[in-house]
């Protein structure tokens, strides 16, 4: 149970097991945290909001080192503490609260990265996957934004969901344009 002596550590799951895990400390320890992200990825060839561990593989254990650490390591899904040179690393109790305040209903809300007109971006998904283009605007709110792309010598305006592309510097776009990559 947590004492005087508790510290925040993380701690490595096995793949998938982290929820688990998270569950069976719970009755071990008096503190554990696994921060969740809401994501849009494809789910049988459409796309769909999944949650998902915000740190795939790993979870936050507050506990007593010296009384604590076999009964950890030994559950099972536990790989072990992240350490360095053997040891375990505390992690500053100042992270968890950063990563706490920007949690809304138990799902951690990162900021909607914001393309600007002329931002250079990359598609990352579909049939035009891996094309560079320049973004034009969006349109109708930020479900759909103009790229203007080159394909076959012409610039072609296309419409896109803003989570199937990647903003790119300017370096990179002129590098492409230069037959670099």
């Amino acid at each position: 149970m947590q004492t005087d002596h508790s510290t925040w550590y993380l701690l490595r799951t096995r793949q998938h097991k982290e929820a688990a895990v998270r569950n069976t400390l719970a009755k071990l320890i008096a503190d554990t945290y696994l921060p969740l992200l809401r994501t849009r990825q494809k789910w049988w060839g459409r796309p769909a909001s999944r949650i998902v561990p915000l740190f795939p593989c790993y979870l936050f254990a507050r506990l007593d080192l010296h009384s604590g650490y076999y009964r950890v390591q030994r559950t099972p899904g536990v790989v072990d503490l992240v350490s360095a040179g053997g040891e375990p690393l505390e992690v500053d109790e100042y992270i968890i609260a950063e990563i706490k305040k920007r949690t809304t209903n138990g799902i951690v809300e990162l900021p909607q990265e914001t393309l600007r007109t002329g931002d250079a971006v990359e598609l990352i998904d579909g049939p035009l996957r891996g094309l560079r283009g320049v973004c034009e605007r969006y349109l109708s709110g930020p479900e759909r934004v103009t790229l203007l792309v080159t394909l076959i010598g012409a610039t072609n305006v296309r419409v896109i969901a803003p989570t199937r592309i990647v903003a790119r510097s300017r370096d990179d776009l002129r590098r492409v344009a230069d037959g670099q990559r």
